[in-house]
């Protein structure tokens, strides 16, 4: 009997946990995605960048993990014919024969970064 009540207040706890952890993620700043889809993505990347699949205030959304941010965002940024330039604390210069863009960044729940690309790139 008291393995069955250890059993049924550990998954008690469980429950209220994943309740809790779910209710209290931090929110995206992008609107129209659920927190779920984009952690899916980004978990099922390798390590990769990827989009967000929404456009909000005029920006493309793209998600990495923190450790991988800088090499990430300046590689998939070469792709489109970009050059770095430089990084500041919260962006990340570049410039191309269309002229020169900043792509914003930002700590969403202290391992991935956000960033923020003017719409077309």
């Amino acid at each position: 009997m008291k393995k069955w009540v250890k059993y049924n207040i550990t998954i008690s706890l469980l429950v209220v946990g994943v309740f809790l952890f779910g209710r209290f993620y931090e929110p995206l700043p992008v609107k129209f995605v659920s927190k779920k889809e984009v952690l899916m993505l980004v978990n099922q990347a390798n390590g990769k960048i990827v989009k967000i699949p929404s456009y909000y205030q005029g920006y493309q959304w793209y998600i990495s993990t923190k450790e991988k941010a800088d090499e990430n965002v300046i590689h998939l940024m070469n792709g489109k014919g970009w050059s770095y330039v430089k990084k500041d604390e919260t962006s990340y210069a570049f410039e191309g024969i269309q002229g020169n863009i900043s792509v914003i960044s930002e700590v969403w729940n202290e391992k991935y970064i956000i960033f923020h690309f003017p719409e077309g790139i």
